[in-house]
Order: structure tokens, then sequence, then C-alpha cells
């Protein structure tokens, strides 16, 4: 079986959004858990929990704050007519 890794995290969940993708994943040795913002391969905003709940949590928070912008900007434009 094949896994992504970042640093040495095993990518366990990937949520894409128009721009970026909101991951989770967890440590390879002390069964930590971690979420981060990927875009462009580059790696940013991340987050450390001890426990998958908490991270999870994270992730889906990210994930929804990154839609909620979207739709967001989407109604300013429509708003403009464009």
């Amino acid at each position: 079986m094949d896994f992504t890794l970042h640093d040495e995290y095993i990518v366990m969940v990937t949520l894409p959004t128009d721009s970026k993708r909101i991951e989770m994943g967890i440590h390879q040795k002390n069964g930590s858990f971690a979420t981060w913002e990927a875009a462009d391969g580059e790696y940013q905003q991340e987050h450390y929990f001890s426990d998958r709940n908490s991270a999870t949590e994270d992730l889906c928070s990210r994930t929804l704050d990154e839609l909620r912008l979207k739709k967001q900007i989407q109604e300013k434009e429509k708003g403009r007519g464009r």
C-alpha cells in the first residue's frame, strides 16, 4: 500500500478546495496528529494535536472556512454583476 508523506506524517485525509488542499496526518513514530494547508507544493499553517478528534475538528473547520470564503467572494462578484 502506498502512503503519501509530509515530513514524518502519513497523510490520512485530504480535502481539496479551489485554491489549496487541507490535510491531516498521523506521525509515523509517536502517533500524534497534525493538520496543514498545501498549495503549489508549499505546506503552511501546521497545527499539532495529541488526539485524532481534535485534529479532525480542525481539518473540518479549516475546510469550512475556505468554502465560506469562496461563497463570500462569489456573492460579492454576483452583486457586482460578474
